[in-house]
């Protein structure tokens, strides 16, 4: 027999998915503390230019608290996260990438990463941003070998080398002549989101632009 959630919220109380604050009930949007953060972009900071990719928008900065929360997501379990994602960064893409998409993707993890791990964050962040937007995320790339964590390399040359020709798009015809949104979880150099857009174009995609939910600060502001 299942728990009143009143007892479920006792014994377990809920906590905010973004600072991780204790809120009075399970709640899957940032709580007022965090709505008053400075975490959140806007206007120009929220825009990237990329090379393969027109543009990319993002929600937040790669700071804390939502270092600590992408990391909880990634790498704790906490799938769950993803609800709580989705619509914020939905709501991104409704203010700053106008116009409508054809497919929405994501960039996935390695199929060594995926078996560790159990499941693959930037895909459910997909599937929950597609839910806010009233479409559906489906997959459009592979990624073919297990690579070092891009975190782990400080320059973007390194970078761009560590993702070079790891991504192919199995099914081109499913992809030509049709605008992507292509989605991660986090955009530091852009040297990933590179990569897969540039594998999306060969393909035959007649644009790609990008959204993640964080961007690292840039180092001199």
């Amino acid at each position: 027999m299942a728990l009143p959630q009143f007892l479920l919220n006792l014994l377990f109380p809920p906590r905010c998915p973004f600072c991780d604050r204790p809120v009075e009930a399970v709640v899957s949007a940032p709580c007022p503390h965090c709505l008053g953060s400075d975490v959140w972009l806007e206007g120009a900071q929220a825009v990237v230019t990329g090379e393969a990719f027109a543009r990319c928008v993002c929600a937040g900065w790669y700071r804390e608290p939502l270092r600590a929360s992408l990391r909880r997501f990634k790498f704790s379990g906490r799938r769950d996260y993803a609800k709580a994602y989705g619509p914020v960064l939905a709501q991104a893409v409704r203010t700053y990438l106008p116009g409508t998409y054809d497919l929405i993707t994501w960039v996935p993890v390695s199929p060594k990463t995926l078996r560790r791990r159990g499941y693959d964050q930037a895909q459910l962040l997909a599937q929950e941003t597609a839910r806010a937007l009233a479409a559906q995320a489906v997959p459009l790339l592979e990624k073919t070998r297990d690579t070092p964590p891009q975190s782990s390399l400080t320059q973007g040359r390194q970078r761009r080398a560590n993702v070079a020709g790891v991504y192919t798009a199995p099914h081109p015809a499913q992809v030509a002549g049709q605008r992507v949104l292509l989605l991660d979880d986090i955009l530091t150099t852009g040297a990933t989101l590179n990569e897969a857009a540039r594998t999306l174009r060969q393909a035959g995609a007649r644009q790609v632009v990008a959204a993640a939910f964080c961007r690292t600060p840039p180092k001199n502001p």
